[in-house]
C-alpha cells in the first residue's frame, strides 16, 4: 500500500490573491461549524479547570503532603507526553468529531466514579491518581482533535485569527473554571468539583453533535505504519525544518514552562495575600497572552513565522528577568507577567500555527504531537527538576536561570537558518 504523502500543501499565494490581508473577523465569527468547535472546546476546557482546583486540593488534603499534589501534575504532563502515540488513531478518523464523542462520555465515567467515592467517603490516593491518569488520557485525544480541526474549518488566510479565537475562549474559560472550581470546593467541597465536570462534559457532547470535522482522505495504513509515516516530515532535505523546529522544542520545553510554575512561589514569597496574589497574577499572565493573540491574529504574520520564533523568547527572557528583583508591587509583577505571557503565546500561536498552514489535515494530529513530543519531555523535566531546586535556590536566582535560558532560546533560533526562513 502507497504511504500518504505529507508534503505541504502548496507554493505561497501571489500577490493578488487575499491569503495575507487583514482583520476576517467577521467572516470567521459567521462560521458556525467553528463557533460549534469553540463551544465544545469553551465546555470540556472549563470543566478540566473546575476539577483540576478540586483534585489538586484534594491530593494534598487526604495526605497533608505537597509531593502527591505534584505527583497528580507529574502524571498529567506524562501523560501528555504520550499524545504522539494516540495521534495514529486521531488522523486515521474520517471524522474528528469521532474522537471528541468518545473520549468525552470517557473522562465522565471517569470523573463520575472519583465524585461517587467522595461523596461515600471511599476515596483514596490510589483512585485519585488513576482517575487523573484517565482524564489527561483522554485529553491526548482531545487535543489532537482541536489541532486538526482548525484546517478542516477555516481556510489558511484565517488560521492566524482562529488560533487568537481560540487562545481567548481558552483563557476565558481556564479563568472561569478555575473561579467556579474554587467557588465550588468552598460551599460543597472537592466532589462538587468532581460532579461539575460530569455535567460539563455531558454538555460539551451536545454541543459537539452537529459538529463535523470530516476529511477527505484519512490514513488507510495499519496503526504502526500510519505512526512511522507521521515522521516522514522530520526526515531527508525536507525534514530539516522539523528538526530545527525539534531542537528548539527540546531546548525552550524546559524553560517556557516554568514562568507559569514560579508564579505560585512570587505569591506566596513576595506578597501578604497569597491566595489574592496568585489569583491576579495568573489572571493577567493568561490575558496578556489573550490580548497579544488578538493583535497577532489580526495581522496575520504567516511570512513571518521565523522571525517570531526568534524574537519571542529573548522578550520572555528579559520580562522574567525583570522580576528577579525582590518587589511588593502586585501592579509591577502583574505587568511583566503579562507580557512574559503574551510573548510565549505569541510564540505557541506561530509555531502550531505553522504546522496547520503547511500540512494537509490528513497528517497534523501526527505531526503536532510529534512536536509537542519534545516539548513535553523536557517540560516534565523542568517541573521536577526546578522543585527540587527550590528548596535551595533563591526564587530570584531561579527567574535570572529563567530568563537567561529563554535568551539562550532565541540566539539557538536565530543560529538555525530553517527556524529563521519558517513562513506560510
Amino acid at each position: 500500500m502507497e504511504p500518504e504523502p505529507l508534503a505541504s500543501t502548496g507554493h505561497p499565494p501571489g500577490p493578488e490573491e487575499t491569503e495575507y490581508g487583514h482583520g476576517g473577523w467577521r467572516e470567521l465569527l459567521h462560521n458556525r461549524r467553528f463557533l460549534l468547535l469553540q463551544a465544545s472546546g469553551a465546555l470540556a476546557g472549563a470543566g478540566y479547570a473546575v476539577y483540576s482546583v478540586s483534585v489538586v486540593f484534594l491530593a494534598y488534603g487526604l495526605t497533608g503532603n505537597l509531593l502527591i499534589a505534584g505527583a497528580v501534575f507529574f502524571i498529567e504532563t506524562g501523560a501528555y507526553t504520550m499524545t504522539f502515540l494516540v495521534a495514529p488513531i486521531v488522523d486515521r478518523a474520517r471524522d474528528k468529531r469521532t474522537i471528541l464523542l468518545a473520549c468525552y462520555p470517557f473522562q465522565a465515567v471517569a470523573a463520575g466514579v472519583l465524585a461517587y467515592a467522595l461523596r461515600n467517603g471511599e476515596a483514596t490516593i490510589p483512585l485519585l491518581l488513576s482517575v487523573s491518569f484517565v482524564v489527561a488520557l483522554g485529553w491526548d485525544f482531545v487535543w489532537a482533535a482541536f489541532m486538526v480541526a482548525p484546517p478542516i474549518l477555516v481556510p489558511k488566510r484565517q488560521l492566524y485569527i482562529a488560533d487568537s479565537v481560540n487562545n481567548i475562549v481558552g483563557a476565558g474559560t481556564q479563568i472561569g473554571g478555575y473561579a467556579g472550581g474554587g467557588a465550588l470546593l468552598y460551599f460543597i467541597g472537592p466532589v462538587g468539583g468532581a460532579t461539575a465536570y460530569v455535567g460539563i462534559l455531558l454538555a460539551a457532547i451536545v454541543v459537539t453533535l452537529p459538529l463535523s470535522l470530516r476529511v477527505d482522505n484519512p490514513p488507510t495504513t495499519a496503526f504502526w505504519e500510519t505512526f512511522r509515516h507521521g515522521w516522514d516530515a522530520f526526515r531527508g532535505k525536507a525534514g530539516a525544518t522539523f528538526r530545527a523546529l525539534a531542537t528548539i522544542e527540546t531546548y525552550l520545553g524546559f524553560f517556557t514552562t516554568l514562568p507559569a510554575l514560579l508564579i505560585t512561589a512570587i505569591a506566596y514569597q513576595r506578597f501578604s495575600n497569597p491566595a489574592g496574589a496568585y489569583g491576579a497574577l495568573i489572571t493577567v499572565y493568561a490575558l496578556g497572552g489573550s490580548l497579544a493573540g488578538i493583535v497577532v491574529g489580526h495581522y496575520n504574520p504567516r511570512r513571518s513565522v521565523g522571525l517570531i520564533l526568534v524574537l519571542c523568547p529573548v522578550a520572555a527572557g528579559v520580562f522574567v528577568l525583570l522580576l528577579a528583583p525582590s518587589s511588593g508591587s502586585i501592579a509591577l509583577a502583574g505587568g511583566l507577567l503579562a507580557l512574559v505571557g503574551a510573548a510565549l503565546t505569541v510564540r505557541y500561536t506561530a509555531k502550531y500555527t505553522w504546522v496547520q498552514g503547511s500540512y494537509p489535515p490528513e497528517v497534523l494530529g501526527r505531526l503536532t504531537s510529534n512536536i509537542y513530543l519534545f516539548t513535553g519531555a523536557t517540560s516534565s523535566v523542568a517541573v521536577l527538576l526546578i522543585g527540587t531546586l527550590s528548596l535551595e535556590v533563591s526564587l530570584a536566582n531561579l527567574l535570572i536561570l529563567t530568563g537567561v535560558g529563554l535568551i539562550g532560546g532565541s540566539i539557538l533560533c536565530f543560529a538555525l537558518p530553517a527556524v529563521r526562513r519558517m513562513a506560510f
